[in-house]
């Protein structure tokens, strides 16, 4: 499991001077070893900016949307190989469920807020092309499942459902999130993330069927 290492807090500015009272003398700086233990105390407040705030948001929300996916697979249908027209049917089952997924996972993907650093459009935009592709495959061995006439055909269209189920499973669900140090550091604190991440380094889809 990836370890992100977060820096969370900021340094308090201190205004360093003399204050004058009115009608007083002046009161003495206070020793600069003080003003040094404020700062420290300051950092380790755990107050995150505002930048930092919306990088979680945001890496809380593409998480989520991920997780659509892992929700969706999760409740995917065994396919039933006791007959050939049996395993059509329950792997047409299968499909319209993944495919459903993947929708729900681009639409949320497609409707994430202002990318907040450097290099969070890439990891949405890589990751749309991604789920669209699988998408596509799925789709088509749907298709090809529908289409099928006699127990040949059927048979042929049940195996091209494993494509999709392997390039399901061979995807890092927080793919391009190491690129972007902001992201791995949001990526730590929101929950959505630490819920997929808690399973093992580079979250993954167990491939069904497999």
């Amino acid at each position: 499991m990836h370890r992100f290492k977060g820096r969370v807090g900021l340094c308090a500015m201190v205004a360093l001077g003399v204050v004058t009272a009115c009608g007083g003398s002046p009161d003495p700086a206070r020793p600069a070893g003080e003003k040094q233990q404020e700062q420290q105390a300051a950092s380790r407040s755990g107050e995150a900016s505002p930048g930092e705030d919306r990088a979680v948001t945001w890496a809380n929300d593409y998480c989520g949307a991920v997780s659509e996916l892992v929700r969706s697979v999760s409740e995917m249908p065994i396919i039933d190989a006791s007959s050939p027209r049996r395993a059509s049917e329950t792997s047409g089952e299968l499909l319209e469920v993944m495919v459903g997924g993947l929708d729900r996972t681009l639409d949320r993907l497609d409707n994430l807020g202002t990318p907040p650093v450097d290099g969070a459009e890439r990891v949405r935009r890589d990751a749309v092309a991604t789920y669209a592709d699988i998408r596509e495959h799925a789709q088509a061995a749907l298709s090809e499942l529908s289409a099928a006439e006699g127990p040949e055909a059927s048979r042929d269209a049940v195996s091209s459902v494993r494509k999709p189920l392997d390039d399901l499973g061979g995807v890092d669900l927080l793919a391009g999130f190491d690129t972007v140090p902001a992201l791995q550091e949001a990526s730590r604190q929101a929950p959505a993330c630490r819920t997929l991440t808690d399973a093992g380094p580079d979250p993954r889809i167990d491939s069904p069927g497999s």
